[in-house]
């Protein structure tokens, strides 16, 4: 009897357990859920700025506020876009002044290389001259010879006859044998010498050839016009920098650095030849030196997203593609909040869905109107694709506001297996927050 008493208490209190249970998780279901969120571009607020130090010298006239940036990109220059310009001018000028230089020295290395061609050939003539002397040396030593044996034949018979051989005619055979010999060992002294200075010229004359070969070889190769050509190459890169420029314009797109200039060629408010981006404040003025401030911030408005804080508790009762409103006292209109007075429930706002869902847990960036809210709170960022595209043009002149969202019942989202899927996903995704 004892017995079937305890059992019937315990099936009583598990009954009980499994009602507060099952109404506790009812409970959980069917709440909304709340968090504070931020409007911005779909691509995020774009900073745009420059190195610390430098100074802004002005900004293009059609750079206004909550205006379309001009299609060119050309936001505004530097300080040092002047001295840039000036040194990359030089360079265009020294590398003329180089490929004039390279066309005289050309000209110069020709000649020389001329010059020393008529002097090979001049020594190649003067050894060619030299093979004929050596027959000339051989006739000349021959004539020495017979001049001295008629010489001795001459003092012989006079020795014998002295009325034979007269005494002028001896000293006239002895003048020409002096004369004879004379002439031999002048040439033949003389060969030598000559010999190897011919020799030597037609060294020197085909050094001088290479010389002027390899002159022009280099001067062809154009060593000195290539360095200029890497150091404008610099320049050009380093005056990009000080040109200010959109995101939608990439810096290799200015060709023609030295004739970016910033002036009016917009009527206000049109929209004709704009970018993509619209100038949403600006921190400096023409003169001010560049800091860790912006110069200014950039938005693409043809997207706007808003960016909620959700409690890390109430994450995992959401789901990709579930309905969200977006609600604030600064819409207006249909958009403007209210109270049905037949139901007493809120209505209104901005319609969206959520897109993605963050990976990373981390604090608030947005402060919390709730002065009883934790102040040790982790939240998870999920961003929230606007529905309605009216809705989303009057989002765009509201950028960094800071609505309330509210997010749709759980029972009321349409959750599919791909949903989920997705939602994985982004979840193995870090997502970070988008800084103003």
């Amino acid at each position: 009897m004892l017995f079937l008493t305890v059992l019937a208490c315990l099936l009583v209190v598990g009954c009980f357990q499994s009602k507060s249970n099952q109404s506790s998780t009812s409970d959980q279901q069917s709440r909304s859920i709340y968090a504070l969120g931020r409007i911005e571009p779909a691509s995020g607020i774009i900073s745009v700025s420059a190195v610390p130090g430098e100074r802004l010298m002005l900004l293009d006239p059609d750079v206004t506020v909550n205006q379309q940036v001009p299609a060119n990109g050309i936001l505004g220059l530097l300080s040092s876009f002047d001295l840039g310009k000036a040194q990359l001018n030089a360079l265009i000028k020294k590398k003329d002044l180089a490929e004039k230089n390279r066309t005289h020295q050309i000209a110069v290395a020709v000649a020389q290389k001329a010059q020393a061609e008529a002097s090979l050939a001049q020594a190649k003539a003067k050894l060619r001259e030299l093979e004929l002397q050596e027959d000339k040396l051989r006739s000349l030593e021959t004539a020495s010879m017979l001049a001295n044996e008629n010489l001795i034949r001459l003092e012989t018979l006079h020795a014998d006859d002295p009325d034979l051989v007269t005494d002028y005619q001896l000293r006239k055979q002895r003048n020409e044998m002096d004369t004879a010999l004379a002439d031999y060992h002048i040439a033949n002294d003389s060969y030598d010498t000559t010999k190897e200075a011919a020799e030597k010229a037609v060294t020197a004359a085909e050094a001088n050839i290479s010389v002027a070969n390899l002159s022009l070889k280099q001067l062809d190769q154009k060593y000195e016009e290539q360095a200029i050509n890497q150091e404008i190459e610099v320049a050009k890169e380093t005056l990009k920098r000080s040109v200010l420029l959109s995101p939608h314009v990439s810096p290799d797109s200015l060709k023609d650095v030295l004739s970016v200039e910033s002036k009016a060629d917009h009527k206000t408010g049109s929209t004709e030849d704009r970018g993509p981006y619209t100038v949403l404040k600006t921190y400096l003025q023409p003169g001010e030196f560049i800091t860790q401030t912006p110069i200014m911030q950039l938005g693409d408005l043809r997207q706007m997203v808003c960016i909620a804080e959700v409690y890390e508790a109430d994450v995992k009762n959401l789901k990709i593609n579930q309905p969200a409103t977006i609600h604030s006292p600064s819409l207006s209109g249909e958009y403007a909040d209210r109270i049905d007075p037949q139901t007493n429930e809120r209505t209104g706002g901005i319609p969206g869905h959520i897109v993605q869902i963050g990976g990373v847990i981390g604090s608030p960036g947005l402060a919390s109107r709730n002065p009883l809210a934790p102040a040790d709170r982790s939240v998870v960022d999920v961003r929230i694709a606007i529905d309605d595209p009216d809705a989303n043009h009057a989002l765009s002149r509201l950028v960094g506001l800071e609505p309330t969202v509210e997010f749709g019942r759980l029972d009321s989202a349409s959750v599919t297996a791909s949903d989920r899927t997705s939602s994985s996903k982004s979840n193995e995704r870090p997502h970070s927050r988008e800084n103003n």
